[in-house]
């Protein structure tokens, strides 16, 4: 074999590892499960997001960080700045999302959950890191719409 034509298996294996991250960020898919108050306290105002994650391709990947915005009835509540980073295996894997509340946040919160008998709209907006892959990541309840 040629000398010269010896870069070509490394650079069809990295062009193979490339194709596969990208089906996997155009056909992984996020769905609201449930909203976790459980490690809220008085001097940590957040929420979890519970959030389960398909991964329909056979490519194990790495979730780096998410960032973004939850929004109740149209109004900003808290914001994520990252997670632990979570593998992310063939299948369905459930994530908490950590949400740092705003002080106005906090509020909404307890007048909806309290004072509210009927269900709320919220809504995440933001990015997912995959494998260094920023991808658009929105959710919400009772849709992504709100």
């Amino acid at each position: 074999m040629n000398k010269k034509a010896l870069w070509i298996i490394p650079a069809l294996f990295l062009a193979y590892v490339f194709y596969e991250k990208y089906v996997l960020s155009k056909t992984f898919s996020v769905f609201f499960k449930s909203l976790d108050f459980s490690d809220m306290t008085f001097f940590n105002p957040a929420v979890n997001l519970i959030v389960q994650v398909n991964n329909p391709t056979p490519v194990t990947a790495e979730i780096q960080s998410i960032k973004g915005v939850l929004t109740v009835e149209g109004q900003d509540v808290g914001n994520v700045l990252g997670i632990t980073p979570t593998v992310l295996k063939s299948g369905s894997v459930d994530l908490k999302i950590p949400v740092t509340l705003s002080i106005t946040g906090v509020s909404t919160l307890i007048e909806k959950l309290l004072y509210t008998k009927e269900d709320f709209s919220y809504k995440f907006a933001g990015t997912i890191l995959i494998d260094y892959i920023a991808i658009p990541l929105e959710f919400g309840y009772p849709t992504a719409n709100g």
